[in-house]
Order: C-alpha cells, then sequence, then structure tokens
C-alpha cells in the first residue's frame, strides 16, 4: 500500500508544477490583458509601455552574458535591465518577451544578488519576486549573483551564474 502512496503523491506534484506554467497562456493573455501599448518614448521598433513611466523589450539575439546584456540595456537612454514590481508588471514583461520570439527563453532581468539578499540594477526598491520553488538556491558556491526569468516555467525566475549567455529584457524610463 505505501508505495502505492507515494507514487500518487509524486504524480500530483508533478501535475501541478505542469499545470502552473501551462496556466499561462501567452497567447491569449497578451491579444486581450495585455495588448501592446507602443512606447511613449521613440527607441525604435518593438518598445511598449510597461505602466506610465517606462517601456519594454525584449532581446532574442545576440544572446549574452549578463554584463554584457546590462551594457546593451544602458545604451538606450535612461535604459537599463528591466525591474518588475508586481504581478501585472511581470506578465507585461512576460508578453513583450512572448512578442519577441513566441517561445518560452530564458532572459536576463535587472535582478543581482547583493550581499544577503537582492536589488534591482534601475535602483529601485526590491518589492516583488516571483522565483520558482526551490529558487534562488545559490548553488555552485554561491557563484549564482544573477536572474533569469522564463525558468522552467514562463515568468519563473531563478538564480544563475551570469556569465551564462541569456536573451534579455531591457527597460527605458519615459
Amino acid at each position: 500500500m505505501r508505495p502505492v502512496v507515494v507514487t500518487a503523491v509524486l504524480l500530483l506534484v508533478v501535475l501541478l508544477s505542469m499545470s502552473a506554467s501551462a496556466a499561462w497562456n501567452p497567447d491569449l493573455m497578451c491579444r486581450t490583458k495585455y495588448k501592446a501599448i507602443p512606447s511613449k518614448k521613440d527607441l525604435g521598433k518593438g518598445w511598449v509601455q510597461l505602466g506610465e513611466d517606462r517601456c519594454v523589450q525584449a532581446f532574442d539575439r545576440p544572446y549574452l552574458p549578463r554584463a554584457n546584456a546590462l551594457k546593451w540595456c544602458e545604451a538606450f537612454a535612461n535604459g537599463d535591465l528591466v525591474s518588475m514590481h508586481s504581478i501585472a508588471e511581470l506578465e507585461q514583461v512576460e508578453c513583450a518577451t512572448w512578442r519577441a520570439t513566441t517561445t518560452r527563453k530564458t532572459s536576463w532581468i535587472g535582478l543581482e544578488r547583493k550581499g544577503n539578499g537582492f536589488a534591482w540594477t534601475d535602483g529601485s526598491k526590491y518589492d516583488f519576486h516571483h522565483f520558482r520553488h526551490g529558487q534562488p538556491d545559490s548553488s555552485w558556491w554561491n557563484r549564482e549573483l544573477c536572474v533569469e526569468t522564463n525558468y522552467i516555467g514562463w515568468g519563473l525566475w531563478n538564480d544563475v551564474k551570469c556569465g551564462e549567455r541569456r536573451s534579455y529584457v531591457c527597460q527605458a524610463k519615459v
């Protein structure tokens, strides 16, 4: 009897984790709830508003280490890697990512480990997170100092080594 219960519990855990990721339907949500609103600031094609004071764009190529992705974003006027402060902002950022690629790719965001905590590279308050269960885990002997989104499922964050090459999401203040 005991192996049956253990198997049932494990199956339930797997199904719940799969359904959490599958529940996020980017095609429907991005066409209805978070339609692309062109940026108020002329930064070029692909930039969309994120709230009143920022715009975002996801870049699928070239894949870059985190430091290079940050430099790329900073090249735009008032640019940085994206910060997120609510589930609504997270979903808008994921829509920008989906529109850029229509696939779930891991992407750099502006969150990084600082001392015993985390901080946004744009200096905004760290008041929201969406780490996958079990993350951050600081594995690799505390070498995972940077954060990516879309880890395992849409919008789930993970701490990772900064030298890995990823897509990235930039923001610019408008």
